[in-house]
């Protein structure tokens, strides 16, 4: 695509932690057949060389883009606070965020602009190819991971899907309207700092606006062991977030509909997360107490006077 006369596109970039795959994420970008691109990249605090690794790379690539940004937090704020970080930095007149593992599709952001062009609509969506952790990069799972016949219901429908049955919404793939998304003001929930989707979709099509769709492949998504899909219900932060995401979203609606009814899925849930959070620590008391532990436990205790 020639650049001339093209829309100014922002990428914002998401990291925590990402050290392992953020480099490939940044070539993803680098690759895109679109050129009218600026990188913004926001780090939530990570505790490993995210940010060096992503600095020296911008360095040596920043001539690919318009313009580059890096921001960095002191504290760990969670996925939401970062995201509005990094989108708040943007000044494309459209958006593709993106997570510092997951990898753009070659013509992803072409696409993209070229249907928002054509319907200039505030909000777009694609299809993913969810991947494994492998070097190799060819573990994809089924291309099905998302029921897209979503899209094809009304905005009144597809609010009722959300709220009662689930997220469906393919957020890695996500495209947008910038001001129009600011003059609606449409954020990420800090509130619940590990939800920044599933809230968001639902006060947009509150607001009626509709999710467009191109049926096409715009992001591979990565699935490994530290993704917030994986480890999520293992971790107690993701619970409280589910669950925040929950009383402020979920809750409210199923009283209105019958309060009998959100009685009953909130004692589900919570008895849900009780035996959860139980298995755990039930795991965690079996190993401790398995003859290995013991053993590597007494082994191991001589090298704690090189702990400092």
């Amino acid at each position: 695509m020639e650049t001339r006369n093209q829309p100014l596109v922002s990428v914002p970039i998401i990291t925590y932690n990402s050290a392992k795959y953020v480099l490939e994420t940044l070539e993803s970008i680098k690759a895109q057949t679109y050129q009218n691109i600026e990188l913004i990249i926001s780090d939530d605090c990570s505790m490993d060389d995210t940010v060096e690794l992503c600095q020296k790379w911008v360095e040596q690539n920043k001539e690919h883009f318009v313009r580059t940004q890096i921001i960095t937090s002191e504290t760990n704020t969670g996925v939401s606070a970062n995201l509005n970080r990094a989108e708040a930095a943007c000044q494309g007149e459209w958006v593709k965020p993106i997570a510092g593992d997951d990898l753009l599709s070659t013509n992803c952001v072409e696409v993209c602009v070229k249907y928002a062009m054509k319907y200039n609509p505030v909000c777009l969506f694609g299809k993913i190819k969810a991947f494994g952790a492998s070097p190799e990069r060819n573990v994809f799972y089924d291309d099905n991971v998302f029921d897209y016949t979503f899209f094809a219901l009304s905005v009144e429908e597809q609010l009722e899907q959300l709220i009662f049955k689930g997220n469906c919404v393919p957020a890695a793939t996500y495209f947008y309207n910038r001001s129009k998304i600011i003059e609606y003001g449409i954020t990420n929930d800090e509130r619940v700092p590990l939800l920044e989707d599933w809230p968001k979709w639902i006060v947009a099509l509150e607001k009626g606006i509709k999710f467009h769709f191109i049926d096409e492949f715009l992001v591979n998504y990565r699935i490994h062991e530290a993704s917030l899909s994986t480890s999520g219900r293992a971790s107690s932060k993701m619970v409280m977030s589910n669950q925040l995401f929950n009383f402020y979203y979920r809750y409210p609606k199923w009283e209105n509909r019958n309060k009998e009814e959100a009685v009953k899925r909130m004692t589900t849930e919570y008895v849900q997360i009780y035996e959860e959070l139980l298995k755990m620590e039930n795991l965690y008391n079996q190993i401790r107490s398995s003859h290995a532990y013991r053993l590597g436990k007494l082994l191991l205790n001589p090298l704690k006077i090189f702990k400092k």
